[in-house]
């Protein structure tokens, strides 16, 4: 037998490709005697599927049945002239013909299609399978092609790429820097700006530090963030570098700790120059705060007339310096005038009353203090220039002065013989006014704080440290006795004294001993120069002793002396006033000083401002120039 079949044929199947039997869709023809007759069960109702084998009616054979099922399919499969193929649809085609010539033949007809449609979904699989194969090998062949291309491609254009790469890279690195250095200030400064507004809303000044505080904490970590990511960074560069051919590898383990090291070195600094600096800055500020207070009272003082008791500003002169070479000139000129006494036997320099210890009275300290004072507020004074200069001599000018006058004087003279005469001379007094700084007060017309500043420069706490005693520094001799003195101490002295007026004299002064020394406020009561001492000491007992109204020593020593109420020094007894004569002052006898006998060579004497009223022995006996008893 011959079977003709064409090239490519197409074969139309339902879908699924796959065939399934269901008992209920089959259905059997009786040939024959014995299935004469025979009738398809129809005692339920069919249903079908569309993809199933339907029914056929009694008069279709298996072949047509099988046509009319290729044509009714919608879905053609394509396949090959394969011998399976054909194989198939011969078999197929076969069995439907010769099974129409014999007895079952539509029974085995239909095994045969069935057979057919079973084997379908192989033979599609192998046909599916194959094309694959082919697909994929032409794939492979393609993209080999492709991969020579590209190589020929890619060679050409690696100068132009790997250029622009690196400055791609270069320009990228750049930008990533600047705007990682940018975000961090930008994220410290919004967060201190931030937590300053939020701080300042809680109290003013609170905002700065709390704003400095957290723009630190922002910034920190950032830090530690950038820190993280670039030990990422250079650890992943070591292991890229260590996957390179030994011969091209250039970092090492030490370069990799290394870095790291140092990039934890600068996270440290980084984080803790906020803290150092603000150390530092409070630091800067305690001593601001200590240093600025301190220099502003120095630079105070400076032009204040306190100054005076400061280390000089500038070297050379000094007020002290040039003060006491100003001094020295004056007395040199009144020297010179007293031993030239032109035109006179005689030349006698008098202190126009002074009182006081000291055979050369000087007003030096008061011509500083009061120097000080007038020119010192306001303006260093104690830098000597030639404007000072000229102040402070205008001062000396002011407070140091003579006139001279003329006199006789009975001078006696012992001659060869030994015999003395008594001869009348020509006398030329230079009279020296040199005023205190209680005397400048009115000349200078200070107003009440100048005299407090004043009164506080001339005190002994101050002067001291100029090396200034008071005047009659020394008292005139002997040492300076004691300045304080116990109830005991006073009792054991006045046990010794049986005259209740001497007594009562002695008491008045012994109790004074420690009392400061004024010459201004010696009425006071708290106050005494030498003859105010005397003075209220008598009048204690009930006897006044000024003389003329006038209570300086000279006068009392003058009233006692006119009256014949004198005796020697040998003659000494508790309550006897002791008058001195230290130099020439143009008083009674030249009388300067007086001082109280209070009985066992002790005496009881205002001193000067330094020492003020003391008890010592009896000094200076050769000054003595009168003794009174009232």
């Amino acid at each position: 037998m011959v079977i003709h079949t064409k090239e490519k044929a197409k074969i139309h199947a339902h879908e699924p490709k796959g065939a399934k039997i269901k008992g209920s869709n089959i259905y059997t023809v009786e040939r024959g005697p014995k299935t004469i007759g025979a009738k398809v069960s129809d005692d339920k109702k069919k249903s079908y599927r569309k993809s199933t084998i339907h029914q056929s009616e009694p008069k279709n054979k298996g072949l047509s049945r099988f046509k009319r099922n290729l044509k009714e399919s919608n879905i053609s499969i394509k396949t090959k002239n394969t011998n399976l193929h054909i194989a198939g649809r011969t078999s197929a085609l076969a069995a439907g013909a010769v099974t129409e010539q014999v007895e079952g033949g539509q029974e085995v007809s239909q095994a045969a299609y069935l057979a057919y449609e079973s084997s379908r979904p192989v033979t599609g699989t192998a046909s599916k399978g194959a094309a694959l194969f082919r697909k994929k090998a032409a794939a492979e062949a393609k993209k080999r092609i492709k991969k020579v291309e590209a190589g020929k491609k890619l060679a050409k254009k690696t100068a132009k790429k790997a250029a622009k790469d690196t400055a791609k890279t270069v320009a990228k690195e750049t930008a990533k820097e600047t705007a990682k250095t940018t975000a961090k200030v930008a994220t410290k400064t919004a967060t201190k700006a931030a937590a300053t507004a939020a701080g300042t809303a809680v109290a003013p000044g609170v905002g700065t530090a709390i704003g400095m505080a957290a723009g630190y904490a922002a910034g920190v970590s950032i830090e530690v963030k950038d820190e993280k990511m670039t030990n990422r960074s250079r650890k992943i560069k070591f292991f890229l570098d260590k996957m390179k051919a030994q011969e091209n590898q250039t970092d090492s383990v030490a370069k990799l700790v290394k870095d790291l090291i140092v990039r934890k070195a600068i996270t440290w600094v980084k984080a803790a120059a906020p803290i150092i600096g603000l150390v530092l800055l409070l630091l800067v500020l305690v001593v601001a705060m200590i240093a600025v207070p301190v220099i502003a009272v120095i630079a105070i003082l400076y032009n204040s007339p306190f100054a005076l008791f400061l280390p000089p500003l500038e070297s050379g002169d000094t007020v002290q310096t040039v003060t006491s070479a100003y001094v020295q000139e004056f007395n040199r000129d009144v020297n010179t005038k007293v031993n030239e006494h032109t035109g006179y036997d005689l030349g006698e320099l008098v202190y126009v009353d002074y009182e006081g210890m000291e055979e050369n009275p000087s007003n030096y300290y008061d011509i500083m203090a009061v120097y000080m004072v007038k020119h010192g507020v306001g303006d260093t004074a104690t830098v000597m220039n030639d404007t000072s200069k000229g102040w402070l001599q205008a001062v000396v000018n002011d407070m140091c002065s003579y006139t001279t006058s003329t006199g006789t004087k009975d001078v006696e003279e012992t001659d060869a013989d030994g015999n003395v005469t008594t001869v009348t001379k020509s006398v030329l007094y230079v009279n020296v006014t040199l005023k205190s700084y209680r005397d400048m007060i009115s000349v200078y017309g200070f107003n009440s704080d100048q005299v407090e500043m004043l009164e506080q420069i001339m005190s002994p706490e101050f002067m001291g440290q100029l090396g200034y005693a008071g005047s009659g520094s020394g008292g005139g001799g002997g040492s300076p006795g004691v300045s304080s003195m116990t109830e005991d101490e006073i009792n054991a002295i006045l046990n010794e004294i049986t005259d209740s007026r001497q007594k009562t004299v002695c008491s008045y002064a012994l109790h004074r001993v420690g009392f400061p020394y004024s010459q201004d406020l010696r009425d006071s009561g708290n106050y005494y120069d030498c003859s105010s001492l005397a003075y209220n000491s008598w009048k204690d007992a009930g006897v006044d002793i000024s003389y003329g109204g006038a209570t300086t020593a000279a006068a009392e020593a003058q009233g006692l002396d006119e009256a014949g109420k004198t005796v020697s020094f040998d003659e000494l007894q508790p309550g006897d006033l002791i008058f001195y004569s230290f130099t020439s002052n143009g008083r009674y006898k030249n009388i300067s000083h007086v001082a109280v006998y209070v009985g066992n060579g002790k005496v009881v004497e205002a001193l000067n401002e330094s020492l003020g009223v003391v008890y010592r022995d009896v000094a200076s006996t050769g000054k003595i120039v009168v003794i009174g008893r009232p």
